[in-house]
């Protein structure tokens, strides 16, 4: 199957999870208190950074090593994972059993071992769509997305409406990571641990390879959510629901970016091995083209829609998200530039691991500053201000960095001319959208009429420009707003 395909396969199946997991905050921010939805997201929060550690870069390691072994090997490869994975997840239970004893008076204190059975759970769980994929099976990676996400949306808001509590809806999420892991376990035990295992160990390699991942993956998780970290700690929990669904939204892009990285990386790493540096800059080219044709016109399109989609998800109530929520798709630009797949597949996850420090160090005292030095509104929105500026300084960096692996220069590597075009386009679209805003029609309304007049215009415009061809605009059809 074309990478291309693939990719668009992945991408329909993150698009219509994603669409799916609206849902969930759709209907918990309708059932709980803001102080509990608020409590169950900064739960939420600890789960992610200790799985971003404690996986050990396990899904990125299978998408370097995989395609590197013979057929005869994986069998070897994925049973070392599974090692591991059980290793990670018996630190976890102890971390959070051990938090649970030490942690005298704290709001989460009652839910961490909760919350650690279902970390030790999701840990086994998040390296399957990598390895389905490089088992050749995109499709089924594609359905277990839109599986899983259809678990969660059944399940949650569920129990969230038998215990409208945090205790209830942290019972529904550890119940859908059970499901998830023995469904994982069957696909994982009757593909390669019933098969013979051969070749010779290289455990130690994987760790070496994976550690400095999940580190930087733990850096970047925290850089990421410093702002979170920070208005859990100087705000209260309803003031931390508010601006956590106002930063939702950027973060959850990622999984656009995340599908052509699945593909992608393993295909860079082989032809890296292979010494092809052509053949990567190809690939890398043409994968800032194709997300840079989402990114930039979904960014100008939701700002300007930013209101009336807040307030038909989530009510009037999580209105004051609004302005959080605009300030964050500054960042989506970003998700078709900072891409770290060259550096991924020629092995540099040492240099990766050293600027997520710093910009998290960087983060730290940014946002701290503008917390300190700002007063009313401003306080909460020089915040996620500090991350947008950090997150583009990182871009740059690793934007050139990749420049130097590959011994190419700006214009022969990204498509700049097409980015401004593309700009430019979608500012133009935007024109039919600030028309039907000052209608004064229902938010619903002015979302669907404004989708469809800006996704006709933006094509049109793509199409007369020569952006795109008839290919393109049936991806585009699926994927823009609308």
């Amino acid at each position: 199957m074309e990478p291309s395909r693939k990719i668009i396969m992945l991408v329909y199946g993150r698009a219509f999870s994603f669409l799916l997991s609206l849902l969930i905050p759709f209907f918990l921010t309708r059932i709980l208190l803001k102080e509990d939805y608020g409590s169950y997201q900064q739960l939420v929060m600890i789960y992610t950074i200790v799985q971003a550690i404690l996986i050990f870069g396990m899904p990125q390691a299978l998408l370097y090593y995989y395609p590197r072994k013979d057929t005869n090997e994986h069998p070897l490869l994925i049973k070392q994972t599974w090692t591991i994975l059980l290793c990670s997840a018996l630190i976890i239970m102890s971390l959070f059993w051990l938090g649970s004893q030490i942690i005298d008076s704290h709001h989460l204190k009652e839910y961490l071992i909760l919350l650690g059975i279902y970390t030790s759970l999701m840990i086994f769980v998040m390296p399957l769509q990598n390895l389905l994929i490089l088992e050749g099976k995109t499709g089924a990676a594609m359905w277990s997305m839109v599986l899983f996400a259809i678990i969660d949306v059944a399940i949650l808001p569920t129990a969230a409406w038998l215990n409208p509590t945090t205790l209830g809806i942290i019972h529904g999420i550890v119940f859908t990571a059970f499901l998830k892991f023995m469904m994982v376990l069957f696909h994982v035990y009757s593909t390669y641990f019933t098969k013979e295992i051969s070749g010779t160990s290289y455990l130690k390699e994987q760790l070496t390879y994976g550690i400095p991942v999940g580190l930087t993956a733990m850096v970047y998780v925290i850089n990421v959510n410093i702002d979170k970290y920070l208005v859990g700690l100087f705000f209260s929990s309803s003031v931390f629901a508010v601006y956590y669904l106002g930063s939702l939204w950027a973060p959850i892009f990622g999984w656009i970016t995340q599908s052509a990285a699945q593909v992608v990386t393993p295909l860079m790493s082989k032809a890296h091995k292979e010494g092809n540096l052509s053949e990567i800059k190809e690939l890398y080219r043409s994968s800032i083209n194709k997300l840079a044709f989402f990114f930039i016109p979904a960014t100008v399109f939701l700002i300007f829609m930013a209101e009336p989609l807040i307030v038909t998800l989530f009510t009037e109530t999580y209105s004051d998200s609004v302005p959080i929520f605009m300030i964050y798709l500054i960042l989506l630009p970003t998700y078709a530039l900072n891409l770290r797949w060259i550096l991924m597949a020629s092995g540099q996850t040492n240099f990766l691991l050293k600027l997520a420090v710093s910009m998290s160090v960087i983060n730290v005292i940014l946002s701290y500053g503008f917390l300190m030095t700002l007063e009313g509104d401003n306080r909460l929105l020089g915040i996620p201000f500090s991350t947008v500026l950090v997150t583009w300084l990182a871009t740059f960096i690793v934007m050139n960095r990749s420049l130097a692996t590959l011994g190419s220069s700006v214009l022969e590597t990204y498509p700049l001319k097409e980015m401004w075009i593309l700009t430019a386009i979608s500012l133009v679209a935007a024109l039919p959208v600030i028309l039907v805003s000052s209608l004064g029609l229902s938010n619903i309304v002015t979302l669907i009429l404004s989708g469809v007049l800006f996704k006709i215009v933006f094509l049109t415009l793509s199409y007369k420009l020569k952006l795109i061809g008839e290919n393109e605009i049936k991806l585009a059809k699926s994927f823009l707003p609308f």
